[in-house]
């Protein structure tokens, strides 16, 4: 009688916390975007500096994490997917997970974060890790329509009609991914076509078991009000989705050039020494601050899901 007692009882709460998730969710809406269904008047009372720069672990980030988990995704491994400010791995993460970099005193518990994430980006023997893995879901050029187009996957890595972002997925089986479009979606796309595509990439992260990270971008000097604008909708979408929002705007306004390159704005500007690992010296620089902003929030993100990551002094 007893053991069956148990057996009820387990059933019931197991019932129960199906229910919360879905209660959580029931507000969240995962339908397919519709083209024209975009309205502008729902972004622009929007101010983009009123958000903080570091995200929070929102439930429905818990949620996809914990799918996640159950689809066999490694909880160690990230993606990157983006434009060339995310493909330049050489300046964007990838000084981590080559060990040239310096966090100097005040962010040294950021070190528990890189050790963590040191493992293999891909298959077992595969030997670069989640920072100085290029990805297959970012180029130079990119923007959103690209990611998800098969024309430009990577024929010595995906499948035939496989989309870069649906190739690189698949490959590494990430539990987080770091989206980051706008760049050069501000020279060729308005706000509804935009708002199409990051949904579309978004829905399929989620489907995918994996936490998508959203970026606000850099201004684009030559299109101030129209980044803005682009950075509105991003924030919405991460609202929407109840997702963590990094805001990179916000984080280098107040840098030389707003933190991008004074001859190539598509850039993040670059330390003279190229050492954007270097926290010591080099925080005056787009790359060296997404980098520092982007390592705290996973160090935040982590601690959210109780995820135990060793305490390493560099």
């Amino acid at each position: 009688v007893n053991r069956r007692y148990i057996i009820i009882l387990t059933l019931i709460v197991l019932l129960m916390s199906a229910w919360v998730v879905s209660a959580q969710d029931s507000d969240i809406d995962l339908s397919p975007p519709e083209l024209g269904s975009f309205d502008l008047a729902s972004v622009e009372d929007i101010v983009v500096e009123e958000y903080p720069i570091l995200p929070e672990l929102t439930e429905h980030a818990q949620v996809i994490y914990e799918a996640g988990l159950e689809m066999d995704n490694n909880p160690q491994v990230f993606s990157k997917v983006g434009d060339c400010m995310t493909a330049t791995y050489e300046y964007f993460l990838g000084p981590f997970g080559e060990g040239n970099y310096d966090l100097g005193d005040e962010y040294a518990e950021l070190e528990g974060v890189i050790s963590y994430f040191d493992e293999p980006a891909r298959a077992e023997g595969f030997e670069m890790n989640s920072f100085n893995n290029p990805g297959l879901a970012t180029a130079s050029g990119f923007n959103t329509a690209s990611v998800l187009d098969s024309i430009w996957a990577d024929p010595n890595w995906c499948e035939a009609n496989e989309s870069p972002l649906g190739c690189e997925y698949r490959l590494s089986q990430p539990i987080f991914s770091m989206i980051m479009f706008g760049t050069n979606d501000v020279m060729f796309f308005e706000a509804d076509l935009f708002d199409f595509y990051m949904r579309s990439i978004i829905l399929e992260t989620i489907d995918n078991g994996t936490v998508p990270i959203l970026y606000t971008i850099p201004t684009r000097p030559e299109f101030p009000e129209k980044t803005y604008l682009f950075n509105q909708v991003i924030i919405k979408l991460a609202e929407d989705y109840d997702l963590p929002l990094v805001n990179l705007w916000a984080a280098i306004q107040d840098l030389p050039f707003e933190g991008v390159d004074q001859l190539e704005p598509i850039h993040l500007s670059i330390p003279e020494d190229e050492q954007a690992g270097d926290f010591t010296s080099n925080l005056e620089y787009g790359y060296t601050v997404r980098n520092l902003i982007t390592l705290q929030a996973l160090d935040i993100l982590l601690e959210g899901l109780e995820v135990e990551i060793e305490d390493t002094e560099a």
